[in-house]
């Protein structure tokens, strides 16, 4: 008996220590059986830069460097100038040195399978080459021809660092050796041109970067169509970039370099006004302001054949950036007409005796014509009909003050004009000598017009 009262005892304190437990382990206390095996936590540094952070996040570097304006990755001219000279520094000891590096890189460009590592130190190589001074060798030139189909297979390159090296290095070549690097610019710019569309930015933009370098310091005319046949493309950002260089050309290059292709930059800048994409519309109108500093009988022929919705266009553009002696001389001349137009006529004038206004614009009007090179009011801002009417009744009005109203003065079908002293001429002849005695013209008329009433009622 005392043994199974001991055994009960027993058991029921064992389950209420396993109650127990069950209610330290929901209320994440250590029980009896987690606190016997405790896994001791891992210690941390004091140092929280050494702690591991995930890429992109907050405290840590951003992956693609700092965004620029063509978004993350994107390059511009200042990086490439920087990247110019951040190369390994050589030496060049001899012609036939140079002959050597240059065959190597070349063996290296020309082979895609080669790791694209190497194929990035070698574009690296022309230009520590260039920073040595090997353009002094003849050589060099040389063997530049034989790199035009090496440089081209690098800018088509799956790899986007092999690509920005071969941008980077073209736009040096062109620096350094300007009018020189004319074969090699002529072979590596429609292949700059493709990597335009591309949706990666560090090939986009780099491409973008290598050609305003070429047109900035290459200027050879071979360039031209080029450029020109690429403001057609069928991609729209191609054509907005091609009018931006177009624009640039039109800036940094001198008049004798573009005239053989004067008819070409005219139609290209005419198809541009009337592209379907608005911004490149916008930089063909900018380049319309180039082409007028260059050849202004052309660009106002361009202008002249433009629809007046472009016209009207082109104008607001000019004058919102300040280049309205950019308009030809008749637009010019025209608006000056509609703004003179459009102001309000003064009280004096308004109130004046007719005749005498009459004289004002006369005497204004011979002055006006007798200064050389003034504007002149266009003939069709004026009312032909209303201008014959005022001349007729003006004319009407002095031939009555004189005192000589004639026959043809009058009206046709009135019984003065028959030359008949009838009472109705006697009338008329009492009432014209009264409307001498005054000055009034508007009197005049009225006794002109009563006097055709009162032969229409008999």
């Amino acid at each position: 008996m005392l043994i199974q009262r001991t055994f009960i005892l027993y058991y029921i304190s064992y389950q209420n220590k396993s109650f127990d437990d069950e209610e330290s382990v929901d209320g994440n206390r250590p029980s009896s059986a987690a606190s016997a095996f405790k896994v001791p936590a891992p210690k941390t540094s004091g140092n929280p830069v050494n702690s591991a952070r995930k890429p992109g996040s907050a405290g840590g570097p951003k992956v693609g460097g700092a965004s620029k304006e063509g978004g993350a990755g994107a390059v511009d001219e200042d990086d490439f100038i920087k990247a110019f000279t951040d190369v390994p520094s050589i030496q060049i000891y001899s012609s036939r040195e140079l002959e050597e590096t240059l065959n190597k890189i070349r063996e290296i460009l020309s082979d895609d399978k080669h790791d694209w590592d190497q194929r990035a130190n070698a574009l690296k190589k022309i230009r520590s080459l260039l920073v040595a001074g090997a353009a002094q060798y003849d050589c060099f030139f040389q063997h530049l021809r034989l790199l035009d189909g090496a440089l081209k297979l690098s800018a088509k390159d799956l790899r986007s660092q092999v690509v920005r090296e071969a941008c980077i290095t073209v736009a040096h070549l062109s620096t350094v050796l300007g009018n020189k690097f004319d074969h090699g610019a002529e072979a590596i710019v429609p292949t700059l041109f493709n990597l335009v569309p591309n949706s990666a930015k560090v090939m986009a933009t780099s491409g973008c970067a290598a050609i305003r370098f070429i047109i900035r310091h290459t200027h050879v005319p071979r360039l031209i169509p080029l450029i020109t046949s690429n403001c057609t493309s069928k991609s729209v950002p191609v054509r907005r970039r091609s009018f931006e260089f177009l624009d640039l050309l039109l800036q940094e290059w001198q008049t004798h370099s573009l005239e053989r292709h004067a008819a070409v930059l005219v139609e290209t800048i005419k198809k541009g006004i009337h592209d379907a994409d608005a911004e490149a519309r916008v930089e063909a109108r900018k380049t319309y302001m180039g082409l007028r500093n260059h050849f202004p009988g052309e660009a106002e022929t361009l202008y002249n054949s433009l629809e007046p919705s472009y016209q009207k266009s082109l104008q607001t553009y000019l004058k919102s950036s300040g280049s309205v002696a950019s308009l030809p001389q008749s637009d010019r001349s025209s608006s000056s007409s509609q703004e003179s137009l459009n102001r309000p006529f003064s009280s004096k004038w308004s109130t004046a005796n007719p005749s005498t206004v009459a004289g004002r614009v006369s005497a204004g009007s011979s002055k006006a014509s007798s200064l050389p090179g003034s504007l002149q009011r266009s003939r069709s801002d004026i009312d032909v009909n209303a201008a014959a009417g005022a001349k007729a009744h003006h004319a009407a009005g002095q031939s009555v003050r004189s005192g000589r109203l004639g026959a043809g003065a009058l009206n046709p079908g009135s019984y003065a004009s028959l030359g008949k002293r009838t009472d109705y001429g006697k009338l008329y002849h009492v009432l014209s000598l009264i409307s001498v005695k005054t000055s009034s013209y508007t009197l005049i008329i009225s006794i002109h017009s009563c006097y055709l009433r009162i032969v229409h009622m008999f």
